[in-house]
């Protein structure tokens, strides 16, 4: 069994959220678990670029566990489109949200990750 450092969305979760991003134009490059946080992170990259999108920074899709371990993967994928997170990804490919579950309604915040947070 993984170590909490070394979590992963279930494989049916994963495969629905790179199929997502490369319908959106942003197929995934790397992933990377924030222990720390328990958020799970997606990242668009092409070999050779950082991101290939006008602006800066790689698009990123953040998702927190809970969301990852509580819902189902067709659910999830319904709740991106709906937030218009591909827009957002596109628009503003350095700006840092994440998807999160409040009751049982998935929703998406600013996100400040990491230590240099709320600065």
């Amino acid at each position: 069994m993984p170590s909490e450092l070394e979590w992963k969305p279930s494989p049916t979760t994963d495969a629905a959220v790179r199929e997502w991003m490369k319908a959106q134009g942003l197929p995934v490059g790397s992933t990377r678990y924030y222990s720390d946080e328990e958020v799970y992170a997606w990242r668009h990259e092409e070999v050779g670029h950082s991101s290939t999108i006008t602006g800066g920074g790689a698009p990123t899709l953040w998702i927190a566990r809970t969301v990852l371990e509580d819902e189902a993967p067709a659910t999830l994928v319904t709740a991106l489109d709906r937030l218009g997170i591909g827009d957002r990804m596109r628009s503003a490919p350095q700006r840092r949200f994440l998807i999160v579950q409040e009751d049982s309604d998935i929703l998406v915040k600013p996100w400040g990750h990491g230590p240099h947070r709320g600065a």
